[in-house]
């Protein structure tokens, strides 16, 4: 059980049992305070600005019987925040049990159901998870570099970091259920030739059938929702407000916030995936406009080039010309004696 858990039970003894202490109560904390001090507590890096992606992966009574694990995501397709992929496992004897905690597709849940289960997760030693928090900067960076990275590369190479640290941590995985990424068919044939001795399964959906998927769901989703409200923009000065609505492009709370944020000069702050359109055209047309050195040198030398081509080409002759072969060679006179 946490250490939040154990002061939860505290508390709720303290008027039952009619304990005098000399000491004050402690004010109760907010629910988001609650969560803070829980992620705190698991070590995870909410009080820093994200601006690089890292792995996490919880305590666990680790036993020596065969394990079922499920994978999902959360942020996909928002514009801001970062994108996290969760794994829950556990051991096949105690896959019963956690289904009966009461775990759906968390996006089917209230944010005060998805803390809780989050929370219940945590007094639960026979089950695990893990998540590989993917920053917006790092998003960008493979987005719009020469040689596209795309999103459905990062999710499965994410998944496939995920899956090959929890076997090195020694956990016998047999089977694995994962919520698509692309066709599941093409999906579920690559992994299983990565992985050839555990029994992949690949399906739409898999968050409302599964309910191992739909724990890591959970996971992933409390861990963005946790960073997005406590986030530390690397920016420093700004003091932008976080009421950033869902995150996705279609949602007029979450363009409002991004109208209301974009500096003209410097753009938007490290929180956005500047590859997203949604970004692009809020910058054309907000930000200042910019031309790089670089940039307008290449294009005054393309122009050089192209007008040199236009007005230098030399104009060949439409007369006849006589063939080389005759011009390469002198004409040869032979001397016949009758």
């Amino acid at each position: 059980m946490s250490a939040i858990s154990l002061r939860r039970a505290f508390e709720e003894s303290d008027d039952e049992l009619s304990i005098q202490t000399s000491e004050p109560k402690r004010a109760k904390l907010s629910p988001a305070e609650d969560m803070l001090a829980l992620f705190a507590s698991l070590g995870l890096p909410l009080t820093t600005a994200l601006t690089k992606s890292y792995t996490h992966f919880s305590m666990h009574t680790l036993l020596a019987e065969g394990y079922v694990l499920g994978v999902d995501e959360a942020g996909r397709g928002p514009v801001l925040g970062p994108m996290v992929y969760a794994t829950c496992f556990c051991p096949e004897s105690y896959y019963t049990e956690l289904s009966s905690l009461g775990f759906a597709d968390s996006k089917q849940l209230s944010e005060e159901q998805r803390d809780k289960l989050f929370t219940i997760l945590q007094a639960h030693p026979q089950a695990g998870w893990s998540i590989r928090c993917i920053s917006p900067q790092d998003i960008s960076q493979c987005m719009l570099r020469r040689s596209k990275y795309n999103l459905n590369a990062l999710a499965h190479d994410a998944t496939i970091q995920l899956i090959r640290d929890t076997l090195q941590r020694g956990i016998e995985l047999r089977k694995v259920f994962i919520d698509t990424v692309g066709p599941p068919h093409t999906y579920q044939k690559r992994l299983q030739e990565l992985f050839p001795g555990i029994e992949i399964t690949v399906a739409k959906k898999a968050d409302s059938l599964y309910p191992i998927v739909s724990a890591a769901s959970v996971c992933a989703k409390v861990t963005r929702d946790a960073h997005l409200s406590n986030w530390v923009f690397a920016e420093g000065l700004l003091k932008l407000s976080k009421k950033y609505g869902s995150g996705y492009p279609s949602d007029p709370n979450t363009v409002r916030w991004l109208k209301e944020s974009v500096d003209h000069v410097f753009g938007f702050p490290g929180i956005i995936r500047f590859s997203w359109s949604t970004c692009v055209k809020l910058l054309d047309d907000s930000a200042a406009k910019i031309v790089w050195a670089d940039d307008e040198e290449s294009v005054q030398n393309n122009a050089k080039l192209m007008a040199s081509k236009f007005f230098g080409a030399k104009q060949e002759s439409t007369a006849r010309q006589r063939s080389k072969f005759f011009s390469r060679r002198r004409p040869i006179v032979l001397a016949v004696t009758l």
